[in-house]
């Protein structure tokens, strides 16, 4: 396990932009990293596709029949996880429609789903705007398991990112990170406050992913322009801020470089040890 103090991150490439310079993707939403071929799904929000990139800059497919997407993960048996505000997604590994989950407040106008996650036992997390929840489905049936959280304890939420024991949730609105255990049981929230190392909050976070055989959570500070690394009881532990302009989501390779989405292209950040 890597302590903080030998976590260093440089921007080393970027992904999104071709021939001549011009950007191929605009304005992405969520990310999500498929270790199996190295490829990175982006929600390519503008232009209502999913477009996978290997790491070297090339585009490798192009889902461009269902829409906006707003989430996107990846499960164990590589199958991929996509959501828009209606609805959820789950395609197989060559990227065929399976099943539509998540349906259960569409009639009534009520569902806004943002962010999405898997835990270690492929439970599918949504974070719904509209209704402050996150709602927990199990793929196989579609059926949903539980939901927790509430207008009270959400101030909004954006994307989530689960541990072995924890899943956390960005708030955008409440600048601030919730965590809860997998049963969706409380346990903290952070970010919000300043310490004598961390002078200047969280400003709209967004995007969130756990670095791998770590227990530090890395955060898109989007409104102060930079990532910020906790430990998983929300103690901070360092700010990147170089290369960094109003970032949207973050996925983590096996490697543990970090993907940064911004405007218009994806930042790939370097973890030196």
């Amino acid at each position: 396990m890597s302590s903080s103090s030998q976590l260093e991150f440089t921007l080393n490439a970027s992904l999104g932009s071709l021939e001549f310079g011009k950007s191929f993707i605009d304005q992405p939403r969520g990310i999500a990293y498929r270790k199996s071929d190295a490829l990175l799904f982006i929600a390519d929000s503008k232009n209502e596709r999913v477009v996978a990139f290997t790491e070297d800059n090339k585009v490798a497919k192009i889902i461009s029949h269902y829409g906006t997407k707003n989430g996107l993960a990846i499960m164990s048996n590589d199958q991929v996880v996509m959501s828009d505000e209606l609805q959820v997604l789950i395609l197989n590994s060559d990227l065929r429609l399976i099943r539509t989950i998540g349906c259960d407040d569409v009639d009534a106008g009520l569902t806004n789903y943002q962010g999405i996650c898997v835990d270690k036992n492929d439970l599918i997390y949504v974070c719904d705007q509209a209704n402050r929840q996150v709602k927990v489905y199990d793929p196989k049936s579609g059926s949903i398991i539980r939901f927790f959280g509430n207008k009270t304890l959400f101030s909004s939420l954006a994307y989530c990112a689960a541990t072995d024991e924890h899943i956390f949730v960005t708030d955008p609105q409440g600048s601030c990170v919730h965590k809860f255990t997998l049963d969706g049981t409380f346990v903290q929230r952070f970010g919000s406050e300043t310490s004598s190392n961390f002078s200047l909050p969280l400003s709209s976070p967004r995007g969130i992913t756990v670095l791998p055989d770590t227990h530090h959570i890395l955060i898109a500070d989007s409104h102060n322009d930079r990532l910020v690394l906790f430990d998983d009881n929300g103690q901070f532990q360092k700010l990147i801020a170089s290369g960094i302009e109003y970032p949207e989501s973050l996925a983590v390779n096996t490697k543990g470089d970090v993907f940064v989405a911004m405007h218009d292209r994806i930042g790939i950040f370097t973890q030196r040890k």
